[in-house]
Protein backbone atom coordinates (compact mmCIF):
# COMPACT_ATOMS: atom_id res chain seq x y z
CA UNK A 1 0.00 0.00 0.00
CA UNK A 2 1.62 3.45 -0.72
CA UNK A 3 0.86 6.53 1.36
CA UNK A 4 -2.70 7.38 -0.39
CA UNK A 5 -3.82 4.31 0.79
CA UNK A 6 -3.38 2.34 -3.05
CA UNK A 7 -2.61 -1.11 -2.93
CA UNK A 8 0.25 -1.94 -5.61
CA UNK A 9 0.51 -5.55 -7.52
CA UNK A 10 3.67 -6.89 -9.10
CA UNK A 11 1.69 -5.91 -12.69
CA UNK A 12 0.82 -2.49 -11.30
CA UNK A 13 3.82 -1.94 -8.97
CA UNK A 14 5.69 0.94 -12.08
CA UNK A 15 2.32 1.48 -13.50
CA UNK A 16 -1.22 3.30 -12.16
CA UNK A 17 -3.33 1.67 -10.19
CA UNK A 18 -6.43 0.80 -11.66
CA UNK A 19 -9.29 -0.20 -8.89
CA UNK A 20 -9.01 0.78 -5.48
CA UNK A 21 -9.41 -1.09 -2.23
CA UNK A 22 -12.75 -2.21 -0.23
CA UNK A 23 -13.49 -0.75 2.75
CA UNK A 24 -13.26 -3.11 5.59
CA UNK A 25 -13.66 -0.99 8.06
CA UNK A 26 -16.75 -0.68 10.76
CA UNK A 27 -18.97 2.53 11.43
CA UNK A 28 -18.36 3.19 15.28
CA UNK A 29 -19.98 5.47 17.63
CA UNK A 30 -18.43 6.28 20.27
CA UNK A 31 -20.39 8.87 23.39
CA UNK A 32 -18.17 10.59 25.74
CA UNK A 33 -19.41 12.82 28.52
CA UNK A 34 -17.15 15.48 29.21
CA UNK A 35 -16.37 15.13 33.28
CA UNK A 36 -17.80 18.25 33.69
CA UNK A 37 -20.76 17.75 31.71
CA UNK A 38 -24.47 17.50 33.36
CA UNK A 39 -26.95 15.96 31.49
CA UNK A 40 -29.99 16.95 33.02
CA UNK A 41 -33.23 14.66 32.09
CA UNK A 42 -36.43 15.73 31.19
CA UNK A 43 -38.60 17.61 34.27
CA UNK A 44 -41.96 18.32 34.27
CA UNK A 45 -44.64 21.26 35.35
CA UNK A 46 -45.24 20.68 39.34
CA UNK A 47 -48.56 21.81 39.18
CA UNK A 48 -51.07 21.75 36.15
CA UNK A 49 -51.92 24.44 33.94
CA UNK A 50 -55.31 24.40 35.65
CA UNK A 51 -54.18 24.30 39.18
CA UNK A 52 -55.29 26.98 40.44
CA UNK A 53 -56.93 26.05 43.86
CA UNK A 54 -53.62 24.77 45.04
CA UNK A 55 -52.59 28.45 45.16
CA UNK A 56 -55.74 30.75 45.35
CA UNK A 57 -54.22 34.35 46.51
CA UNK A 58 -52.12 34.21 42.83
CA UNK A 59 -55.47 32.76 40.68
CA UNK A 60 -57.30 35.56 42.08
CA UNK A 61 -54.84 38.38 41.56
CA UNK A 62 -54.02 37.02 38.20
CA UNK A 63 -57.79 37.21 37.09
CA UNK A 64 -58.63 40.27 38.84
CA UNK A 65 -55.46 42.58 37.96
CA UNK A 66 -54.09 40.36 35.17
CA UNK A 67 -51.75 43.57 33.87
CA UNK A 68 -50.24 44.87 37.27
CA UNK A 69 -49.62 40.68 37.89
CA UNK A 70 -47.95 40.38 34.71
CA UNK A 71 -45.43 42.94 35.78
CA UNK A 72 -44.94 41.45 39.13
CA UNK A 73 -44.40 37.90 37.70
CA UNK A 74 -41.69 39.20 35.62
CA UNK A 75 -40.37 41.03 37.87
CA UNK A 76 -40.28 37.85 40.77
CA UNK A 77 -38.69 36.05 37.82
CA UNK A 78 -35.75 37.81 37.59
CA UNK A 79 -36.94 39.90 34.31
CA UNK A 80 -37.64 43.63 34.44
CA UNK A 81 -40.92 44.63 35.51
CA UNK A 82 -41.52 47.05 32.05
CA UNK A 83 -41.56 43.85 30.49
CA UNK A 84 -45.12 43.13 30.04
CA UNK A 85 -45.48 46.71 28.70
CA UNK A 86 -42.51 46.72 26.25
CA UNK A 87 -44.30 43.32 24.90
CA UNK A 88 -47.16 43.01 22.90
CA UNK A 89 -50.16 41.51 24.88
CA UNK A 90 -49.28 37.66 25.98
CA UNK A 91 -45.78 37.87 24.42
CA UNK A 92 -44.58 38.43 27.93
CA UNK A 93 -46.04 35.67 29.58
CA UNK A 94 -44.51 33.20 26.15
CA UNK A 95 -41.24 34.46 27.28
CA UNK A 96 -41.71 33.79 30.47
CA UNK A 97 -43.10 30.83 30.26
CA UNK A 98 -40.51 29.27 27.73
CA UNK A 99 -38.02 30.52 30.02
CA UNK A 100 -39.17 28.46 32.69
CA UNK A 101 -39.55 25.61 30.72
CA UNK A 102 -35.95 26.06 29.45
CA UNK A 103 -34.53 26.83 33.13
CA UNK A 104 -36.15 23.49 34.53
CA UNK A 105 -35.99 21.44 31.14
CA UNK A 106 -39.78 20.60 30.77
CA UNK A 107 -40.96 19.23 27.13
CA UNK A 108 -42.89 21.88 25.08
CA UNK A 109 -42.32 24.41 22.21
CA UNK A 110 -43.70 27.76 20.86
CA UNK A 111 -46.79 26.15 19.84
CA UNK A 112 -47.71 24.67 22.69
CA UNK A 113 -47.10 27.61 24.78
CA UNK A 114 -48.87 30.44 22.32
CA UNK A 115 -52.03 28.29 22.83
CA UNK A 116 -52.10 28.06 26.61
CA UNK A 117 -51.30 31.85 26.71
CA UNK A 118 -54.30 32.20 23.96
CA UNK A 119 -56.74 30.40 25.53
CA UNK A 120 -55.51 30.07 29.24
CA UNK A 121 -53.63 33.36 30.18
CA UNK A 122 -54.81 34.08 33.65
CA UNK A 123 -54.24 30.38 34.19
CA UNK A 124 -50.73 30.51 33.00
CA UNK A 125 -49.63 33.50 35.06
CA UNK A 126 -51.09 31.39 38.34
CA UNK A 127 -49.11 28.40 36.81
CA UNK A 128 -45.76 30.40 35.99
CA UNK A 129 -45.58 31.85 39.96
CA UNK A 130 -46.42 28.55 41.64
CA UNK A 131 -43.95 27.04 38.86
CA UNK A 132 -40.95 29.66 40.37
CA UNK A 133 -42.46 29.26 43.78
CA UNK A 134 -41.75 25.27 43.85
CA UNK A 135 -38.50 25.41 42.21
CA UNK A 136 -35.69 25.76 43.08
CA UNK A 137 -35.11 29.35 41.28
CA UNK A 138 -36.51 31.18 44.25
CA UNK A 139 -33.80 30.16 46.79
CA UNK A 140 -30.69 32.56 45.80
Amino acid sequence: MDHLGYYKTEETAGGPVMTQPQSTTQNVVVVTQSPGQVVIPPGHWTTDLCGCFEDITSCLAAFFCLPCYRCYLADKMNEHCCMPLCLTAGADLMVLRMKMRTMKNIPGGAISDCCAVTWCTCCVAAQLSREWDNSYMNRQ
